[in-house]
């Protein structure tokens, strides 16, 4: 089946579980027989957010009972979440509450220290905390237990989640990306009472060329509508239109119920009479609505009434295919980066050149006074790093990280870039952890207040240090509790405000390190679709931070001294800041607009292969470049440049290497070059693809291939002479003429995600 060929996108089924009425709670969350039946071992059943098993549980049931019409499709599976799980909250405070304590203390009396002491959190953290809090592991889970072997990611655009993941699904199916995809959606919030209750979802849709028997209703076209067009969908007698609404999030205004009274639309009071469940009811009245023996056409728009404008999307109960869509081309126009102390995509590439790059020693005194550095190895909620690629911000918070949505406006403003249609249909989607801290604190506020209080009480009144230091984490408190700017889609909203663009879809999505690539599909997905013009792609994460320094070292991932991909002495990774953006649009509309173009971007492979949730995965690997060589003529030989993922530890990189043998094969006549940006700037998480992807593009613009900053000598076990591998101990020149070029870029992730990016230097 090709992507022209007419199809349709049947909506198969859907389940949900909603929590009881007394307390919000689900009866499977009291059931540990659920953690052997979903082979989920002890050590990361403390770790994992609390509604892993409501959406293992669902998403399971789904998948049996139609693998026989899903067969072995490529499935993705998108997960739709929010900010703040058990899991994020319940570490955040930990480690919060551990460094402002020992920071305390060490400015105390003994006396007082002793009573400080008697504050320190009990609970025990895992391990495995780091991978476990991860919205993306929740998605991965889903892929590993019901053997799934498409992309797997997470995203949060508010209470637009559930139809931006339509958008999503109906992209990739509509470009033959998948087959068929699984939508899950859960509300875990922080407290459960009978107003709200804990509730998941799970959608399961299929591409298919004629109608499948049991399929509840076929989707129709997804689009992005202004309010006023909304009624539109109303002239036909056959249609029955509904405003997704829940009540207690977006409340209908009173203009929009003229406008629903105006055009005889029906506002669907089921939403009325479920349950609050957050996100996760306008997935509850779609599946009500698949419930009822109807012939209607059901028209469903975004449950933000107030918005200025909508996703609407159709289901249908008969087959219907939907148009086919013209052959595109996807190019990239523009780019701007800011890792370590290089700001901007010319001082960016002298650190590529360069022989220091933007790794330095870590300045513990910044981090809680250094009270939880422990150079002889990491103990409980501490850390062993002394090197970092730390972004040279002015100003950070009390875990020393600077605030996302500050360092994103920096970025903007001294971005000299194209002059956006104000009225193109946009795309903005960033990726990043959705998990902000500010929103994390935001939800701890009583918490970390009530802890203020009690060491407020044990230092007594006075002036001292300790005095000072208490002062300024209340300040930190008080600042994060009143602050509205706390979701991870609001970057992406950030980013549309600053272009001014006014018909733009804006969302998050987490793929763990390899969100920027993930990102980057969806937006390529979205412009071959026909259903977007213009995309920004960005990637925000500063893990050079308290939080993640500590959690990373108890799962000792990271290097003791700096990372050494392909070396004897590699032994895990460097951290790093980061914030990045490239523009992506249609071949055709650059050259109407008049924009460079400064890349082609020819295919993105994925795949989601997991034994486990940390290690990497050979055979994974090889999927995901498989499935990026069958969408372009660009075949291996053809490759010139790989920019591995090179993480630098002894199993990531053999089995990274060991994939590109399998696939590129041995070289003979001209070296394959193996790239190592984390060599120069550590691991900036989910920055790492896009800054990939960059420094490929500068590569096609100065006609060479940066050096790594090899560190000592290299495996021999590697045998990377021997497969006629550069390991790329100096910049070289491209052999390849200009307008000839071609790379490829690794992007790996916790919990078996894998992408593959095939790019080349498109000759004008």
């Amino acid at each position: 089946m090709t992507p022209n060929t007419p199809s349709a996108i049947a909506l198969l089924d859907c389940a949900q579980l909603v929590g009881s009425p007394k307390d919000g709670s689900l009866a499977v969350l009291e059931d540990q027989k659920q953690y052997a039946k979903f082979a989920i071992p002890p050590i990361y059943r403390t770790a994992i957010n609390r509604m892993q098993l409501p959406l293992l549980q669902l998403s399971h049931n789904l998948i049996e009972s139609h693998r026989s019409t899903i067969g072995q499709d490529r499935t993705d599976v998108i997960l739709c979440t929010h900010a703040g799980t058990d899991r994020q909250l319940a570490n955040h405070y930990r480690v919060s509450a551990n460094a402002m304590l020992r920071q305390l203390m060490q400015l105390s009396s003994e006396q007082t220290a002793e009573q400080l002491a008697s504050l320190l959190p009990t609970e025990l953290g895992s391990s495995h905390d780091k991978v476990g809090e991860m919205a993306t592991t929740m998605a991965t889970r889903i892929a590993q237990s019901c053997k799934l072997t498409g992309r797997a990611f997470a995203i949060e655009a508010g209470n637009e989640s559930f139809c931006e993941a339509i958008s999503l699904a109906y992209d990739s199916l509509r470009t033959n990306q998948a087959q068929s995809v699984l939508i899950a959606i859960a509300n875990d919030t922080s407290e459960h009472t009978t107003t709200q209750r804990l509730a998941a979802s799970v959608i399961l849709l299929k591409r298919c060329e004629t109608p499948i028997t049991d399929a509840k209703g076929y989707l129709g076209n997804v689009s992005t509508c202004e309010r006023e067009a909304l009624p539109a969908h109303a002239k036909s007698a056959d249609v029955h239109s509904i405003v997704l609404c829940n009540p207690s999030v977006a409340p209908v205004t009173e203009q929009l119920k003229t406008t629903i009274n105006t055009h005889n639309i029906e506002l669907d009071h089921r939403a009325n009479i479920l349950p609050d469940t957050g996100i996760v009811c306008a997935a509850l009245v779609l599946n009500n609505w698949l419930k009822k023996p109807n012939a209607h056409v059901q028209a469903l728009f975004s449950n933000t009434p107030e918005a200025q404008t909508a996703k609407t999307f159709t289901v249908s109960r008969e087959f219907k295919t939907i148009e086919s869509q013209e052959k595109n081309t996807v190019v990239l126009c523009d780019k701007q980066i800011w890792l370590a102390d290089r700001f901007g995509a010319k001082a960016y590439w002298r650190g590529l050149t360069d022989p220091i790059g933007g790794i330095a020693t870590l300045q513990h005194e910044r981090y809680a006074d250094g009270t939880l550095f422990k150079a002889s190895g990491a103990q409980h909620d501490s850390y062993y790093c002394h090197n970092t690629a730390k972004l040279n911000a002015d100003e950070f918070d009390l875990l020393a990280q600077p605030q996302p949505k500050d360092v994103l406006e920096h970025t903007l403003q001294q971005w000299q870039t194209l002059n956006l249609p104000k009225s193109a249909k946009a795309m903005v989607v960033t990726a990043t952890n959705l998990g902000p801290f500010i929103e994390r604190r935001k939800l701890l506020a009583a918490k970390l207040h009530s802890l203020y209080s009690q060491c407020n009480e044990i230092l007594g009144i006075g002036k001292s240090a300790a005095h000072v230091c208490l002062a300024q984490w209340q300040a930190q408190f008080n600042k994060d509790a009143l602050s509205e700017d706390f979701q991870a889609s609001n970057l992406s909203r950030q980013i549309a405000a600053h272009f001014e663009l006014n018909d733009c879809q804006h969302l998050a999505i987490e793929a763990a390190c390899a969100g920027s690539i993930a990102a980057l599909d969806c937006a390529k997905n979205a412009i071959l679709s026909g259903r977007i013009d213009v995309a920004i792609v960005a990637a925000v994460e500063l893990p050079v931070n308290l939080h993640d320094l500590s959690l990373c070292s108890s799962q000792q991932m990271l290097s003791h001294n700096v990372i050494a991909t392909f070396c004897e002495a590699a032994d895990g990774f460097t951290p790093g800041d980061g914030c990045a953006l490239v523009i992506l649009t249609k071949r055709q509309l650059a050259k109407q607009y008049n924009w460079p173009v400064l890349a082609e971007l020819n295919a993105i492979g994925s795949s989601t292969f997991s034994k486990s949730m940390i290690a990497p995965n050979s055979a994974g690997q090889v999927h995901a470049m498989d499935h990026a060589f069958s969408q372009t003529l660009v075949k291996p030989a053809h490759i010139e440049f790989v920019e591995t993922h090179g993480t630098g530890t002894a199993v990531g990189d053999a089995v990274e290497v060991a994939a590109i043998s399998s696939v590129y094969g041995p070289r003979q006549q001209h070296t394959l070059k193996l790239g190592a940006l984390k060599t120069q700037f550590g691991h900036t998480f989910a920055v790492a693809g896009l800054a990939s992807v960059i420094k490929v593009m500068l590569s096609f613009e100065h006609g060479q291939i940066p050096k790594n900053l090899i560190k000592g000598e290299l495996r021999h076990d590697l045998q990377l002479s021997e497969l006629g591998y550069d390991p790329m101990h100096d910049d070289k020149a491209y052999i390849a003429p200009k307008g000839m070029r071609h790379a490829a870029i690794n992007g790996f992730g916790t919990g078996g995600v894998n992408y593959h990016v095939i790019m080349s230097d498109f000759a004008q």
